[in-house]
């Protein structure tokens, strides 16, 4: 069973400077990368996850398994939901991206690396009460952008990501292409509950518009065309009245 890191330690950014997705200070963006790898989360240890309903279809399939190891798995689940979601919404804007790590690379390759830590939105917030599941949220993603290649590895930027508030929908062929993601990384097939898996697709889906707009911005793919703008319409002019007849004779 794979391990996920639950705040060991600090995610690896050093060197990332905490710029604007929007712009970069100093040297000028790579060219594009022949893949984008998306890597395992670290978790901080105050962001849990609870999906009963999860936990019993696992039961079902594979055995009862010890208690202690029901929110390990879960995480887990969520992680690889997460990942899959960044996969696909880098895949739907023209990006070859796939789930990896930079152990899986040589210094021959030509990849950027997103890489990201979970955290409490608010240090403040209530024990068990961040995460995902029933009664939980406040959840944040610290990212950071890396590129290796023959010449080393160069960290990019650095970026804050959170759910969307607004409730987002999943396409019939969107999902579908989620799950295949989340298949063919080893993870269970069984879905998340609704309650757990709408906030963590719903932060993929943020993070992956973000890292797409660093690849607008790098010129990696095209901006999209702004719309022309609209031309006011002219004002019709009232009908003017009709003129008295002068030659009418005038009524007795």
């Amino acid at each position: 069973m794979r391990l996920l890191a639950l705040c060991a330690g600090a995610l690896m950014l050093a060197g990332c400077a905490n710029v604007s997705i929007s712009g970069l200070s100093g040297d000028a963006p790579p060219a594009k990368p022949k893949t984008i790898l998306v890597s395992d989360f670290v978790f901080s240890s105050e962001v849990g996850g609870v999906d009963r309903g999860y936990t019993a279809k696992l039961d079902r399939k594979i055995g009862q398994f010890p208690t202690f190891e029901r929110k390990q798995r879960t995480l887990e689940r969520i992680n690889d939901e997460i990942i899959a979601t960044i996969v696909v919404t880098l895949r739907e804007a023209g990006l070859e991206a796939q789930t990896g790590n930079e152990e899986s690379l040589t210094l021959k390759d030509n990849a950027l690396l997103v890489s990201g830590k979970l955290r409490a939105s608010d240090p403040d917030a209530k024990i068990n009460t961040v995460g995902f599941g029933t009664g939980r949220g406040g959840v944040v993603a610290d990212m950071a952008l890396s590129h290796l290649s023959s010449s080393g590895k160069r960290a990019l930027i650095s970026f804050t990501a959170e759910p969307s508030k607004k409730p987002v929908v999943t396409p019939p062929a969107r999902n579908t292409a989620i799950m295949a993601v989340v298949a063919a990384a080893g993870s269970p097939a069984e879905r998340l509950s609704p309650d757990v898996e709408t906030p963590a697709r719903s932060l993929g889906r943020a993070i992956g518009e973000k890292v797409i707009a660093y690849a607008r911005d790098s010129g990696w793919i095209e901006k999209p065309a702004e719309p022309e703008p609209k031309k006011p319409q002219a004002k019709k002019k009232p009908a003017a009245a009709p003129k008295p007849d002068v030659d009418a004779e005038p009524k007795d």
